[in-house]
């Protein structure tokens, strides 16, 4: 079971919001371009459902796009978006976004969409609060394989960039205080990675 989705399988289990609705190219768009809460919360069943590869015909997980913490889909309807089509979906954490492609992709997408630059140490990030607690809109960087990045393999850890909706609850507030301190975070993940392979490899040369 992927954990990322844990709360949506605790959802649908529950019973708690409709579980019938199927994903569609329209309702997909919506939720890429932060529809509102409810929207999401009425799609979350069909989400899990797409996380454990039992999605709709239309929605293909590409293997070698995705990788642990990031699940791309090959689509073969076409989402419309930020006045764009495009053919691939992808989840991560509380995204659910679109990846992207030509020139200055993620400020150029940004700026059409009315974000503001996000303070955060390293790669560039926009956003913009659709809702007082969220959703957040956003086009930003992110790596094509999260571990590879935590380790610091900058070869393994390229960097991909991608727009759409992030459902983390959360004020603009609380957002700029944990871009503030996004660099620490990143440095103590890849000392406490770092530390826990070391001793895993110390632990087999020992027996």
């Amino acid at each position: 079971m992927k954990a990322v989705w844990l709360g949506l399988a605790c959802l649908a289990a529950a019973g708690s919001v409709a579980a019938n609705e199927a994903l569609t190219p329209r309702n997909v768009a919506e939720l890429v371009q932060c529809a509102s809460w409810e929207r999401y919360q009425a799609l979350q069943p069909a989400l899990f459902d797409l996380a454990i590869d039992q999605g709709p015909g239309w929605m293909r997980k590409n293997e070698e796009a995705s990788a642990l913490g990031l699940y791309v889909y090959d689509l073969d309807q076409p989402l419309r978006v930020f006045g764009r089509e495009f053919r691939q979906l992808a989840l991560h954490k509380q995204f659910v976004a679109v990846p992207l492609s030509g020139e200055a992709p993620v400020s150029g997408l940004a700026a059409s969409q009315g974000m503001a630059r996000a303070p955060t140490q390293g790669q560039e990030q926009y956003y913009r609060f659709v809702g007082q607690d969220g959703p957040m809109l956003s086009a930003y960087w992110m790596s094509s394989n999260p571990l590879a990045a935590w380790l610091g393999d900058d070869e393994q850890a390229k960097m991909l960039p991608f727009a759409g909706c992030s459902y983390t609850v959360a004020s603009e507030e609380e957002f700029i205080a944990a871009a503030l301190q996004s660099g620490d975070r990143m440095k103590k993940a890849r000392a406490g990675m770092e530390k826990m392979m070391r001793e895993a490899s110390q632990s087999t040369e020992d027996r």
